[in-house]
């Protein structure tokens, strides 16, 4: 079946001069019609499923009026190598005019002739504005428009006119499915007799449509927009992903059309990193000249989406810290119907419009991070990186090359290549500083400098990178005490303690209990029932490890393989502390003055740890009745047995604070740890203040 072409130009004669050229190669193929513009301005539709046009221009006008799937070729021309021989009548190093209808079309033929070695001319651009002519110019050059040559012309060459680039031929044919013109000898000749639009990589473009192919292949495997032009401007081949940054077909255009806010010089310049915007969107272009035997022949321009290759960066930073950056949690994942839950929630999703700091206050165990990576799912940083890093987790000789990253060689031991720190790792995301409590004073000096700063130094690197990102810290801590012990930074508090929010503790919202069970037991796949004994047991507990405890109670429950729950089958944990309890600020009124200075700080400013405390202290005081050291997972193991299940490095943690303050010793290897006198004091005066 004969496809159809519609040959658009802005005169008909024109039109059907390309219509009569494109005859040559397409009359066994298709029919072809030529059109005025005004003709297709009184038409519904082109009913022609091929359109090709000999301007930009002409396009714009026409494409509401072409099929919804047209495929259509702006159309450039050649050259006849011939005719080009008159300019050796020209003197060389003069200023000559080249005379055409429009700006594009001048450049097309300047471009031509440059390819073919004529560079001693200065050509000057001439399109029939007579106001801005340089009048002292005496020469013309023109391909076939003799009609616009100035009358004060001294000498006039016409090269001229010019046949439709075979490049455009072959383009059209492609687009038509047609293999055989490729090879045809119409094609061949043309080769031969005309210098195209794109001469320096003509061969590449047009000898072979299997050389054509593999080209387009390889632009389309390139993730960024790509644009090849010739010299004049003229877009030659383009991919999918430039077409998408444009939102045009572009091949045939010319840049300056397609980019107006960057035009692009038609020289040997590169233009690296400059951002221009596109439908509302920052683009990153950079130019690169085709240099062929020393001759400018055309440009490859690239174009980034400049939020799609930050997205990128933060996918890649993670990788290569290699550890999660996502969070998973959102508001809606926060369990409880109690009004203080709700109201804690409430004020954390208004937190999460806020880019200030945010300071999260509540016991361990209360669900600190899930509220932080809600608050991060809620604000506009949410499609960038989530880091977050325990500061009680990390030995204090490693927080700093943590945080910061380091160069390679900047320390024994120090990784090849260097590592990305946590704070570049969250560029334009949210870092969660957990416990910072525990944060030793001189790297809370630096933090606070980063922060001031917004920008980060690697260790053993003075170059500064620029950071964005939001702090999220956390704390069990009254950091208000810390500091008038001088042991947090007071300028630090005031930096991170913009947004405060107050997570309750489990006893304060009892109602939540059987929520909170439910979800569990739905998590781990199995339907626990409690007596009314047992119920009543876990609602009268106190929870002093809050959700983290009731989770580990539940997971132990489900490790019986009971469907049915007893009072007997709770672990002792839910047993230790007395229902009736005063509150630790009552203990503290009753209590303070009696105890000793060091037990006072220890007791009041770990209460909330005093569980895990006493019972670390009672299996080492056990293992010296029995002569024996024990080590951190031995007491991991201890404590799982008796219904406590902390991880080795809450144990690890804890044992540190208690050695720096010599109430144990604990040994490097497999020494393990023995508790020391003032230990066994410091047990005697928790078990008393618990009612033990």
């Amino acid at each position: 079946m004969m496809k159809t072409i519609a040959v658009v130009a802005v005169h008909k004669d024109f039109a059907a001069f390309i219509k009569a050229d494109l005859e040559q190669y397409f009359s066994a193929y298709a029919e072809i019609h030529a059109y005025a513009e005004e003709e297709i301005e009184h038409m519904e539709e082109i009913p022609e499923e091929f359109v090709v046009m000999s301007a930009l221009t002409v396009f714009r006008k026409v494409q509401p009026k072409m099929k919804e799937h047209a495929l259509t070729q702006v159309i450039s021309f050649a050259v006849s190598r011939d005719n080009l021989a008159r300019l050796s009548q020209v003197p060389r190093h003069q200023k000559v005019l080249m005379v055409n209808v429009d700006y594009k079309m001048c450049m097309q033929v300047i471009a031509q002739i440059y390819e073919l070695g004529y560079r001693d001319f200065d050509f000057v651009p001439y399109y029939g504005d007579e106001e801005n002519r340089d009048r002292s110019i005496k020469t013309a050059v023109t391909p076939d428009e003799m009609t616009m040559i100035p009358a004060d012309m001294e000498r006039i060459i016409d090269i001229g006119g010019r046949p439709v680039d075979i490049n455009c031929i072959v383009e059209l044919a492609n687009k038509m499915g047609i293999e055989d013109i490729f090879g045809s000898r119409q094609a061949k000749e043309a080769r031969k007799r005309f210098v195209t639009a794109s001469f320096g990589i003509d061969r590449v473009l047009s000898d072979t449509k299997d050389k054509n192919e593999q080209i387009k292949t390889l632009v389309e495997l390139i993730e960024d927009g790509i644009i090849l032009t010739d010299a004049s401007g003229v877009v030659l081949l383009s991919n999918k992903k430039a077409r998408s940054i444009l939102k045009t077909e572009i091949d045939g255009f010319n840049t300056d059309e397609l980019l107006p806010d960057f035009p692009i010089r038609m020289e040997a310049e590169v233009t690296s990193d400059k951002v221009i915007v596109v439908d509302g969107k920052d683009i990153v272009v950079n130019v690169s000249p085709i240099i062929s035997d020393d001759r400018y022949t055309g440009n490859i321009i690239t174009l980034k989406n400049f939020e799609e290759t930050e997205e990128k960066q933060h996918g890649i930073r993670a990788q290569i810290a290699r550890i999660g950056h996502g969070a998973r949690y959102t508001f809606d994942d926060i369990v409880g119907v109690s009004s203080q839950i709700r109201e804690s929630v409430k004020v954390a999703e208004r937190m999460a419009k806020s880019d200030s700091s945010v300071l999260i206050i509540g016991e361990s165990g209360t669900g600190k991070e899930v509220f932080a990576q809600s608050i991060h799912n809620g604000s506009g940083r949410s499609k960038r990186n989530f880091v977050a890093l325990n500061c009680a987790a990390i030995p204090e000789h490693l927080l700093e090359s943590e945080l910061f990253g380091y160069e390679e060689g900047a320390f024994t031991g120090a990784r090849k290549g260097g590592k990305i720190g946590y704070f570049e790792l969250a560029h334009q995301g949210t870092i969660f500083l957990d416990e910072i409590g525990e944060m030793p004073l001189a790297l809370q000096s630096k933090l606070l400098r980063v922060l001031e700063e917004k920008t980060v130094t690697r260790i053993g690197s003075s170059k500064l990178i620029d950071i964005d990102v939001r702090i999220i810290a956390a704390t069990n801590k009254n950091l208000l005490e810390l500091v008038e012990r001088k042991e947090f930074r007071e300028d630090l508090y005031y930096r991170i303690n913009v947004l405060p929010l107050n997570i309750p503790p489990l006893r304060e919202r009892k109602e939540d209990i059987p929520f909170l069970i439910d979800v569990f037991m739905e998590t781990m796949g199995k339907e626990l029932t409690f007596s009314d004994e047992a119920s009543k047991r876990l609602r009268s507990h106190r929870w002093n490890g809050n959700i983290r405890e009731l989770k580990n109670v539940i997971e132990y429950l489900e490790s019986l393989g009971k469907r049915h729950i007893e009072t007997g089958d709770l672990p002792v944990s839910v047993f230790m502390v007395p229902e009736q309890k005063v509150s630790a600020a009552a203990v503290k009124l009753k209590t303070y003055d009696g105890l000793k200075g060091e037990f006072r700080d220890v007791i009041f400013g770990w209460w909330n740890d005093r569980v895990l405390i006493a019972n670390i202290l009672l299996a080492l005081q056990e293992a010296a009745a029995a002569q024996k050291k024990i080590g951190r997972r031995q007491l991991e193991t201890i404590l799982q047995e008796k219904g406590f299940l902390y991880t080795e490095t809450e144990i690890r943690t804890c044992l540190s604070k208690l050695a720096g303050l010599g109430f144990v010793r604990s040994q490097h290897g497999r020494g393990g740890s023995v508790i020391l006198p003032k230990g066994d004091e410091l047990l005697k005066e928790i078990m008393e203040l618990m009612g033990e």
